[in-house]
């Protein structure tokens, strides 16, 4: 049996001036920021060596090479993964020392977005590495969108919630705060799906909480499948926007890309297509686009019904042509296409 693992890994953040590479890894409640810095190597040909292919293997458009025996049966080991194992193996002692989560404890959004952060950085002592830790830089990357003060939210339509007041759903096994909370609960009661926003999804978001809200006035039957928004949740100390708590819908992370590919879910096919039309033909009965329409869009949930998602617009090639996206023309465009491709998937 695998050892259990100490760390949940987070983002890795580099840039092309050079070869210093910032990784990220949670431990319980805390956020380890892990600035590895070349320079620091370099009296090492051996570990600036190591260093350096990795940083080159961890850049998202390289390919590993292809095994030369197709027909060997060894897993397949991602070169990220192997990067955090080398970086982290002087900070395993560390990670020990961290208390693990409280099952009884009820976590929040605060915890899991604004956690505690400690900086640090690997130095050579001999022929070994050590960890060494840093002051915390200041100038941390935001979370969430500052929208512009033409798009004030109307907390007559969707409520406002801070990030405590949304507690998270916790795995039984979890080792660390969930990086990306999915299903979350409104003050420990209603349950809902936490999207987060980032900084840059300004655009996105306006258009979505504007479309969401169309949603909301148009009093749809239940028999349109689309997500719902219940809320905005916003970090008052900043003013942004961190994310909408929309309607959960049990799904098991499976959509219509998926599905439709599925040889034993081909009787359910047509249903889903008629599912699709419908609630597309009663959103745009009421001037409302769909906006980026494409099988990843849609979930199919638990009882095998097709759900309607994302409604901050845009569009994606094959699916909508650019100059049709966010009308209803492009969603008409998009829905053919999909009908195209679940026939396909069905010959």
């Amino acid at each position: 049996m695998p050892p259990q693992p100490t760390y949940q890994i987070g983002p890795v953040w580099s840039s092309e001036r050079n070869t210093d590479v910032q990784l990220n890894v949670f431990v319980g409640d805390k956020h380890f920021q892990i600035d590895l810095f070349t320079a620091n190597f370099e009296a090492s040909p051996t570990l600036l060596k190591e260093y350096l292919l990795h940083v080159e293997h961890s850049d998202p458009e390289y390919l590993p090479p292809l095994p030369e025996n197709p027909d060997d049966d060894d897993e397949f080991v991602d070169p990220l993964e192997e990067f955090y194992d080398w970086a982290m193996k002087p900070f395993l002692l560390l990670f020990r020392e961290i208390p693990p989560l409280d099952p009884d404890r009820l976590y929040t959004l605060q915890n899991c977005l604004f956690p505690e952060r400690l900086r640090y950085t690997l130095q050579l002592a001999g022929d070994e590495l050590i960890p060494v830790p840093l002051d915390v830089a200041a100038d941390s990357r935001p979370v969430g969108a500052l929208l512009p003060a033409s798009a004030k939210l109307d907390d007559s339509v969707f409520p406002l919630y801070r990030p405590d007041d949304i507690h998270i759903w916790l795995d039984d096994n979890a080792i660390a705060l969930p990086t990306q909370p999915g299903k979350v609960y409104i003050k420990g009661q209603d349950v809902c799906f936490f999207k987060q926003i980032l900084p840059g999804d300004i655009g996105m978001t306006v258009t979505e909480i504007s479309t969401y809200a169309k949603i909301h006035s148009a009093e749809l039957g239940e028999d349109v499948h689309v997500s719902r928004c219940l809320g905005v949740v916003k970090d008052e100390a900043t003013s942004r926007i961190v994310g909408l708590l929309l309607s959960y819908i049990e799904c098991e992370n499976k959509t219509l890309l998926c599905a439709g590919r599925d040889p034993k879910q081909s009787a359910l096919r047509q249903k889903w297509l008629k599912q699709i039309t419908h609630s597309l033909h009663e959103l745009h009965a009421r001037q409302i686009t769909w906006g980026d329409a494409k099988p990843d869009n849609v979930l199919i949930d638990v009882h095998d019904d097709a759900y309607l998602i994302d409604f901050g617009g845009g569009y994606t090639r094959r699916w909508v042509d650019k100059e049709l996206m966010n009308t209803i023309e492009g969603d008409l465009q998009g829905l053919g296409r999909i009908a195209e491709h679940l026939s396909k998937e069905l010959a």
